[in-house]
């Protein structure tokens, strides 16, 4: 009997454990949930908790993941704003955090890619519309505007992405680039035209340049050289003018300057302790007559 009693117990106690999963419910920490009430979206929840609700078939849990996905578009062709054909991929991010729409008009991840792959492939092709050729590839870094071109395909899609479909796009992103092959021998030769151009330009630059430096170097030249001249004539006057008045004093006294000259021809003669042997009547030796050391 007391077994019975408990089985009865436990049945009512299963019994009630179910009744109360039909009237509470959890959402979990990165999921929505959308409530129905007889198919009619009633409220849309994206905070993690405890909820309570009328069981089915009254209402009806709908479960999105809310965490961040991504996808990378197809790699299609686009027209520049300077009508110029390029291949271009981008990827993009977003999440739910609008569930009742979400679930109205979309439905599903699946299809929440498909048309935001439609919106992407639409805004990418109006915004690179109005960029030119050169901010996609160029030689110059400071000319190509990826970051520009990113922010104003997210800004354009933001909205209607979230009005329609209760989604957010969180990032956008270029992911490949590339040129269809009709224009690309085009695109590289008038790449090699312009960097040879330029090239062109930096060797005339340069030409210039070293001109200069040189005309600069040798007009330096001749200013030193014309001042070194001028410096070696005053010198030289200075020199004359010296010698033009040991030449009066020789002049002026003839038996000096023959002297003078005898000690020379002296000192020449008997450097590195020459023996020479000659008479002493015999110039310059004739100054050694009559000496006190001989």
């Amino acid at each position: 009997m007391t077994r019975k009693i408990w089985l009865f117990i436990g049945g009512i106690a299963v019994a009630a454990l179910l009744i109360m999963l039909q009237l509470v419910f959890i959402v979990r920490e990165g999921e929505a949930v959308v409530v129905t009430t007889f198919g009619k979206p009633e409220r849309g929840l994206t905070e993690s908790g405890l909820y309570n609700r009328w069981p089915w078939p009254i209402q009806r849990l709908y479960r999105f993941d809310q965490r961040i996905q991504s996808f990378e578009g197809p790699f299609e062709q686009v027209l520049t704003r300077d009508g110029k054909n390029i291949l271009i991929s981008l990827y993009a991010g977003w999440r739910i955090i609008d569930p009742i729409p979400f679930l109205e008009r979309v439905g599903s991840p699946e299809q929440a890619q498909r048309n935001l792959e439609g919106l992407l492939r639409n805004y990418t092709s109006a915004t690179l519309g109005r960029h030119a050729f050169s901010h996609l590839i160029n030689v110059e870094r400071e000319a190509i505007r990826f970051d520009e071109i990113e922010a104003e395909i997210i800004s354009a899609m933001q909205t209607e992405a979230h009005d329609r479909y209760g989604v957010e796009i969180l990032f956008i992103g270029i992911n490949r680039i590339g040129l269809p092959e009709a224009i690309t021998e085009r695109v590289f030769d008038r790449m090699r035209a312009e960097r040879t151009e330029l090239a062109e330009r930096y060797r005339s630059e340069g030409e210039s340049e070293a001109l200069r430096i040189r005309s600069a170097a040798e007009s330096q030249r001749e200013q030193q050289l014309a001042r070194a001249a001028a410096e070696a004539q005053r010198i030289r006057a200075e020199g004359e003018a010296a010698a033009a008045e040991s030449y009066q004093v020789f002049t002026d006294n003839p038996e000096l300057a023959l002297f003078l000259r005898k000690l020379d021809a002296l000192e020449t003669i008997m450097t590195n302790q020459a023996s020479v042997v000659l008479g002493t009547d015999m110039e310059p030796f004739d100054l050694l007559k009559g000496s006190g050391a001989w």
